[in-house]
């Protein structure tokens, strides 16, 4: 049919019942229709002053969509049926540029066949040596290569620096961590180089920075923990997922590195139940990062990217930044915040932290479905 596109703004009420909005505030930009698909392209200004609109702002939006086969009739929208779902988005992450890696080498840190435990949750531990040695390189990107079918059992996957005295029979065998069984060598790996959660692509290095690897002082060993999400308690499950990095002998002007900041996991940090709203504080202090950065870094360090973490409790995420005791603009922040989408916030402008500021890291969370009390887990 030749009938020209058209688009409304409507509505829902606590009832589900949809109702035209009022004020239209949704404007067709472009529309196209074929024997499969059907496309619009619309803009709407981030906030509308219309109570029925929600504001958009860097926080996670959760878009709901459905759809059904025949055009809206006179009488009103048609049900959908199962033609329906939702997907979560960061609206205003602005796009990285993405620069084309096809040609340049990368290397894999997978697990082998790691029998997953048939209970609700599994960090795995397994050592690995970087490849690339005796000369600087930058990794450029790293990507999570997640096992087919196993996209909600493998929640997050952090890689940590370790110890370069170890010797290559680190590397025989992964085992549980935490355990008190688990190897000696792993207590050496303490200091985070990358992490990836659910729901997360991979992450590309801005264009002047990489991740240094391939000098005595670069990490030789890496520990990679992986947080297997069991909570069916299914029995068998073998995996083989892990992470690539992509590098490049063409070195950047910068090194990136990491600061974790945050609740430390404790069994001092537990949330009661029943609690509609409970905020816990993790301190940066002053004094800590004086001491961090002041002998190595006094010119400060350039945050370009944040990565926002919490569990199933959690709700909302924000990461304050006082200079001088004054407070500055948030360095990131999730006021919707989703476990089953992690993944790092690109900050418009880098940011600097100096010696003797301070960052606070609030997490909100919600225990309104829980008769026990929380304890954190990492």
């Amino acid at each position: 049919n030749n009938e020209p596109p058209f688009q409304q703004d409507y509505f829902t009420d606590e009832n589900r019942v949809l109702k035209r909005d009022p004020q239209q505030d949704y404007h067709l930009e472009y529309a196209m229709e074929n024997s499969t698909h059907t496309i619009l392209a619309f803009s709407r200004e981030l906030h509308t002053c219309d109570t029925n609109d929600k504001s958009i702002t860097e926080s996670t939006v959760r878009v709901i969509w459905a759809y059904h086969h025949k055009d809206m009739g006179e009488a009103g929208q048609n049900y959908h049926g199962s033609n329906r779902g939702t997907k979560s988005l960061r609206l205003l992450n602005p796009e990285k540029a993405e620069v084309l890696s096809a040609s340049l080498p990368y290397f894999d840190l997978t697990n082998k066949d790691v029998p997953v435990p048939d209970k609700d949750t599994t960090y795995w531990c397994q050592m690995f040596k970087i490849p690339v040695q005796h000369e600087k390189h930058h990794v450029t990107k790293v990507e999570p290569l997640i096992q087919k079918g196993h996209e909600n059992l493998v929640h997050h996957i952090l890689l940590y620096q370790c110890s370069s005295n170890l010797n290559d029979t680190v590397l025989e065998y992964g085992h549980e961590c935490y355990h008190p069984n688990m190897p000696d060598a792993f207590l050496t790996c303490e200091t985070v180089i990358f992490a990836w959660a659910i729901g997360g692509e991979g992450f590309t290095y801005p264009p002047h920075v990489g991740l240094s690897i391939g000098t005595a002082a670069d990490p030789q060993f890496v520990l990679m923990e992986v947080h297997y999400d069991n909570p069916s308690y299914t029995e068998g499950l073998i995996d083989n997922s892990g992470l690539r990095l992509i590098y490049t002998p063409v070195l950047r002007k910068y090194d990136a590195g990491v600061i974790e900041a945050g609740l430390w996991v404790s069994l001092f940090h537990n949330i009661p139940p029943g609690m509609p709203e409970f905020v816990s504080e993790g301190h940066c202090t002053l004094e800590c990062l004086q001491e961090a950065l002041g002998a190595e870094r006094p010119a400060g360090i350039h945050v370009f990217a944040v990565l926002l973490h919490a569990h199933l409790a959690g709700r909302a995420i924000r990461m304050r930044h006082f200079h001088n005791g004054e407070e500055q603009k948030l360095l990131a922040y999730d006021d919707e915040f989703d476990f089953n989408f992690q993944e790092f916030q690109y900050l418009k402008e880098e940011r600097t932290i100096l010696p003797g500021d301070n960052l606070i890291t609030e997490c909100h969370y919600s225990t309104v479905d829980r008769i026990r009390m929380t304890w954190v887990r990492k």
